[in-house]
C-alpha cells in the first residue's frame, strides 16, 4: 500500500513537473515569436538599430527556450545576419550566416533549396568583403540546386545575376557575359521587362560589354535600364 501510494505521488510529481516545463516552453515560444516578429517591420521602416536589438533579443530567447540547434534558433541567427548585412557590418554578418548555414545543412542537407538560399546569402556577404573566390564557389553550388528545384524563377535568375556580377568584378568578362545574358532573359520572362531587377542586370551587362570594347551596346543597355528606373525614381 505504501509503495503504491509512493508511486502514485511520484507520478503526480513527474506529471506536474512536465506541465511546468510545457508551460515554460510555450511562454518561451510566445516571447520569442513576439521578438522575432519585430525584426522585419523595423528593417522595412529603416530602423536598423531597433531591428538589431530585437534580433539579438530573439536569438537569446531562442537559445534559452529551444537550445542552440533548434529551427527557431537558426531563424534568429539568420535574422541577425540579415540585419547586420543591411548595416554593412559584413564581417559580423558572415559569422552569423556561417552558423545559420551549418544549422540548416545539419537539418536539411547540403542540397536542399533552403540550404542553397542560405549559401547565396553568405556568398553576398563574402562578395561584399571582396572574398570573391569563396563567394563564387558557393554561387556555383547554389545554381544547379535552384535550377533543379525552381527552374526559370526569380531565385534562379538572382543566382545567375550574382554569379555573373562576381565574375565581372574579378575582370572575367567573357565568362560573366553569357551568365548575365541568361539572367536577363530569365528575369524578363518571370518578372516582366519593366522590373527594377531587370534594370539591375542590364547595368551589370553594360559594364561587361564596355569592358569588352562594345561601347555602343553598353550604352543601349544603360539607356534601357534608365528608362526602367525612371518611374521608380519619380515615385520616390
Amino acid at each position: 500500500m505504501h509503495n503504491a501510494l509512493y508511486r502514485g505521488r511520484r507520478w503526480m510529481a513527474v506529471a506536474a513537473f512536465g506541465s511546468i516545463l510545457h508551460a515554460a516552453a510555450l511562454a518561451g515560444e510566445t516571447h520569442w515569436k513576439a521578438l522575432n516578429d519585430q525584426v522585419v517591420p523595423h528593417m522595412t521602416r529603416g530602423s536598423l538599430d531597433k531591428a538589431e536589438q530585437y534580433a539579438r533579443q530573439g536569438l537569446t530567447e531562442a537559445e534559452k527556450s529551444f537550445g542552440p540547434e533548434h529551427r527557431n534558433t537558426e531563424i534568429s541567427v539568420s535574422n541577425l545576419a540579415l540585419v547586420l548585412r543591411f548595416q554593412k557590418r559584413y564581417e559580423e554578418s558572415e559569422k552569423h550566416y556561417r552558423r545559420a548555414l551549418a544549422l540548416r545543412e545539419k537539418a536539411l542537407g547540403d542540397t536542399h533549396p533552403s540550404t542553397a538560399l542560405m549559401m547565396l546569402n553568405l556568398a553576398d556577404v563574402l562578395q561584399a568583403q571582396k572574398k570573391y573566390s569563396e563567394a563564387e564557389r558557393l554561387q556555383r553550388l547554389v545554381l544547379p540546386i535552384f535550377e533543379k528545384a525552381h527552374g526559370d524563377d526569380p531565385k534562379t535568375a538572382t543566382a545567375l545575376n550574382n554569379l555573373g556580377a562576381n565574375l565581372q568584378v574579378q575582370g572575367r568578362y567573357k565568362e560573366a557575359e553569357p551568365i548575365l545574358r541568361r539572367a536577363l532573359a530569365m528575369k524578363e520572362k518571370v518578372l516582366g521587362s519593366a522590373s527594377q531587377s531587370v534594370a539591375h542586370t542590364l547595368n551589370n551587362l553594360a559594364e561587361v560589354c564596355e569592358a569588352l570594347g562594345r561601347k555602343e551596346e553598353a550604352a543601349k543597355h544603360r539607356a534601357r535600364a534608365l528608362e526602367i528606373q525612371k518611374p521608380a525614381s519619380a515615385k520616390a
